[in-house]
C-alpha cells in the first residue's frame, strides 16, 4: 500500500474533525481557496450567463449526532425548514410537488402563480422514496424505504443497504432538473450504524448545510425504525461538484455560507 505523504495526511484530519460546523466551514474555505470557474452555460439544465465556481471530488467525514437538536446546531441549517421538508420526504406519500418547497428560504416566489402551482415538478424526493406500489422495474417491481427497513431487519449485517435516489429514467436526457442526490449506502458493524451519501451536484450556499442536515436525519429515522437497537456512526459524504455562482465566491472567503 503507498504510504501516504504528509501534506495528504493533512488534509484527511481536516475532514475528520467532531463537530458537522468545522467540517462545514473546512470544505466552504476549500472551495475558496482551491475552486475552478467552470464556463457552463447551463444550471438544472436551464441557460444561464453565469459562471460556476467549483471543487470536484470532494470526500468529507464527519460524526453523526444522535438528536435532531444537535444535528440543527452544528450544521446550522435552515430551520425550521430543514426539519419541515425531512417530515415531508418521509411521510409516506409520493406527492409532486409538495408544500414545502415554498417555505424554502431561497424560493423564488415570482414563480409562484397559478399556473406554477398546478405544475407537477421533473421529481420530488417524495417520489423517490415513496414510488407508487407496484412500479415496474425490469424484472422486478420498485421498492421504496420501507422495504430498506425491511432489509436490514432480515440481514443488519448487510451489504445491500442501498436506497437509491438516482433511477434508470434519469440516464435520459430529457432537459429537465434530476436528482442532486444519487443515494444512500447504510451499513452497520458493531452496534454502530454508518452512512456513505453520494451527491453529484450540491450549492455550498443554498443546499449544503441543509444537504447534510436532511441525511443525517435520514439515519436518525431508520435507526430508530429498525427493530435491532443501533448507535450512530460517521457520515461519509462524496461531492461530485460543490459550487457557487462565480459572483459569490468572496461570500465564502470566512468559511461560513
Amino acid at each position: 500500500m503507498r504510504k501516504r505523504q504528509p501534506d495528504e495526511w493533512r488534509e484527511a484530519i481536516n475532514f475528520t474533525k467532531q463537530n458537522i460546523n468545522d467540517v462545514i466551514n473546512t470544505a466552504v474555505l476549500k472551495l475558496y481557496n482551491e475552486g475552478e470557474v467552470v464556463d457552463n452555460p447551463k444550471w438544472q439544465s436551464v441557460k444561464v450567463t453565469n459562471n460556476m465556481y467549483e471543487v470536484r471530488n470532494l470526500f468529507l467525514e464527519m460524526k453523526m449526532p444522535a438528536s435532531k437538536e444537535a444535528l440543527a446546531s452544528q450544521t446550522k441549517a435552515d430551520m425550521p425548514w430543514s426539519e419541515d421538508h425531512f417530515q415531508e420526504r418521509v411521510a409516506g406519500h409520493p406527492r409532486n410537488p409538495g408544500k414545502e418547497y415554498k417555505n424554502w428560504p431561497y424560493y423564488d416566489h415570482s414563480k409562484d402563480n397559478k399556473r406554477f402551482r398546478l405544475q407537477k415538478f421533473s421529481h420530488t424526493y417524495m417520489e423517490r422514496y415513496w414510488p407508487p406500489r407496484g412500479l415496474a422495474g425490469v424484472r422486478y417491481t420498485a421498492g421504496d424505504l420501507n422495504h430498506l427497513i425491511e432489509r436490514l431487519d432480515n440481514d443488519l449485517l448487510t451489504r445491500q443497504a442501498y436506497f437509491a435516489v438516482w433511477h434508470p429514467e434519469d440516464q435520459v436526457d430529457r432537459k429537465k432538473r434530476v436528482p442532486c442526490s444519487l443515494g444512500y449506502h447504510f451499513m452497520v458493524r458493531n452496534g454502530k450504524m454508518d452512512l456513505t451519501y453520494h451527491i453529484r451536484s450540491c450549492d455550498v450556499r443554498r443546499h449544503f448545510k441543509n444537504d447534510i442536515y436532511l441525511t443525517i436525519r435520514l439515519a436518525q429515522w431508520v435507526a430508530k425504525r429498525i427493530k435491532e437497537k443501533v448507535n450512530l456512526g460517521n457520515l461519509y459524504m462524496w461531492i461530485g461538484s460543490l459550487h457557487c455562482w462565480e459572483a459569490e465566491k468572496e461570500m465564502l472567503k470566512r468559511g461560513i455560507v
